[in-house]
């Protein structure tokens, strides 16, 4: 994949305040701008670098031509570079338009500070994403902080609907400055030039108007190096940027009197939806202020017994306060949280919760308790799902016609090394979607089938609801009493709501993304983590 900066800008605002460098070459930490992207970009896979530079300032090409003979830290760099002295940021990306044809691409300007960590799962999405029909996956940020940002107006399912110069209720975020664009944009950039557009706002909202795909992906903190007084943040509150190893050092987070720790899900057990999950952690730390957010593969590098320092400012007990909002799944990371939860720690779900919902015990605590299953025979079909832990991807979770389509579907499992899975009969209805937060009141039902929302397209075999009436009631009551017996209080699933209003659970996880109802389930998980608090 391609990848694009723009680094066109003098960094007049800079040298008034005794930054005399041109912004390209001005160190952040420990890098220089342009060498920090390039190597990040390198590191995600990138087939060919592009840049456009400021054709005033010769420093910046004598750098980039280094970079093309030389290299960067000794790895050779499929860079190249234009000239140009353009007017605006969108006169420069019109500059490298010939460069980009072919396939989708990713493009920043040179002034943007991002954690490098977020990134790399920002590139994973925008490949699928793009893959499956989206026209561009912007990257946008509910850390405000520009002189002048660009708002971005988004439904439940972060798909772009509008971009504002000024704030409007409900717009939580800003434009990020990360594009990522396939080809089919570059038409709608060429007529942006022709009619005399000049800023990339007036591009992005030439995409909307045309009708295009243009998708949204959350980042957390995302700075522009306009002022002295942005590389200071940067450096102080960029994870990616602190000097030690092994993810977000001990007091990176300033006035952080409580050790707040929010888990990322690994991008394996977050197939399609990488971007909705850091979206709920985000408005759960957006409540709560002052927390650190890592992935789950970080965090076992973290807390006692010979590992690296916590990554809070405070030490890991309960009597500090310290809590950890966890979407993990993975074993080593379980294992970790376990050991911080003998340590004093609130953990929520905690681990034991996770551990047990795997698909086999959810099943099985389902049938000792008389939930509302589907049956085991049927004559609409069968689904046969993993059952030894949630389906991670499109092949954990098959619809068989028959029974000897059923047959061959285990066959596959085995072949693929998943020896346990769970068989239920397809059931007629409407598909129905439920988030909770046990004990807190809170608990929503939606239809995916109103809209486009699926992560696997099996929603699709049920059709259109036809909003059967049911009792949401007794649904809750029952998702309730599961979520108490498998010990885990942030939960959804789905539902098979029949021509009759009765209802079978086909499903319960552990903390969904809760894209149709984020800032709701957001409120009630803090509030069910305070009400847990000694």
């Amino acid at each position: 994949m391609k990848f694009a900066i723009i680094a066109a800008g003098d960094g007049s605002r800079l040298a008034q305040e005794g930054i005399t460098d041109p912004k390209p070459l001005v160190r952040v930490g420990e890098e220089r701008l342009i060498d920090r992207l390039v190597r990040i970009f390198m590191a995600n896979g990138a087939a060919e670098i592009v840049v456009v530079c400021n054709g005033h300032l010769p420093a910046v090409a004598r750098h980039l031509s280094a970079i093309q003979r030389e290299g960067l830290y000794g790895q050779p760099v499929p860079l190249r570079y234009v000239m140009r002295s353009t007017s605006s940021s969108m006169h420069s990306f019109y500059a490298l338009r010939t460069f980009l044809q072919g396939e989708p691409f990713i493009l920043t300007t040179v002034d943007t500070v991002f954690d490098e960590r977020e990134f790399h799962d920002y590139v994973s999405s925008f490949q699928d994403r793009t893959a499956r029909g989206a026209d561009a996956l912007m990257g946008v940020t509910d850390y405000i902080d520009d002189e002048k940002p660009l708002y971005v107006d988004v439904d439940g399912d972060m798909r772009v609907r509008g971009y504002y110069d000024t704030a409007r209720p409900g717009l939580r975020f800003v434009s990020a400055g990360i594009y990522g664009l396939t080809p089919g944009t570059l038409s709608v950039l060429e007529r942006c030039v022709e009619r005399g557009d000049s800023r990339m706002r007036s591009f992005q909202r030439a995409l909307v108007a045309d009708g295009l795909r243009i998708e949204a992906y959350p980042l957390t903190q995302v700075f522009d190096i306009d002022h002295a007084e942005d590389i200071r943040k940067a450096v102080l509150r960029s994870p990616s940027l602190q000097k030690e190893k092994g993810g977000i050092a001990a007091g990176s987070v300033p006035g952080d009197r409580e050790g707040i720790l929010l888990v990322q899900r690994a991008e394996r057990f977050s197939p399609n939806s990488v971007g909705k999950d850091l979206a709920i952690l985000q408005e759960v730390g957006r409540i709560l202020g002052n927390v650190s957010i890592v992935r789950e593969e970080e965090l076992a590098a973290f807390g006692g017994h010979g590992g690296q320092p916590v990554p809070w400012s405070r030490p890991v007990s309960s009597a500090a306060g310290g809590r950890i909002f966890s979407m993990a799944r993975s074993p080593e990371a379980l294992d970790r949280l376990e050991q911080l939860e003998k340590e004093g720690m609130q953990v929520l779900n905690p681990t034991a919760g996770v551990r047990a919902c795997s698909r086999s015990n959810i099943e099985k605590v389902m049938r000792e308790n008389h939930l509302p299953l589907p049956p085991d025979e049927g004559t609409d079909g069968y689904w046969v799902k993993r059952g030894d832990a949630a389906a991670q991807c499109r092949e954990d979770v098959c619809f068989c016609r028959d029974e000897h389509e059923l047959l061959r579907a285990k066959d596959r499992f085995v072949q693929r090394g998943v020896r346990e899975v769970v068989v239920q009969a397809h059931v007629r209805g409407d598909l129905v979607k439920f988030y909770g937060v046990e004990g807190t009141g809170f608990f929503r039902c939606c239809y995916p089938g109103d809209g486009d929302e699926t992560k696997f397209g099996d929603e699709r075999l049920n059709g259109r609801p036809h909003h059967y009436p049911f009792s949401s009631r007794s649904l809750q009551a029952d998702a309730e009493r599961l979520s108490r017996l498998l010990h885990t209080a942030v939960y959804g699933g789905d539902a098979i709501v029949t021509r009759s209003g009765d209802y079978v659970i086909v499903d319960f996880n552990d903390w969904p993304s809760f894209s149709r109802c984020r800032e709701e389930a957001a409120r009630a998980i803090v509030r069910l983590s305070e009400n847990a608090r000694p």
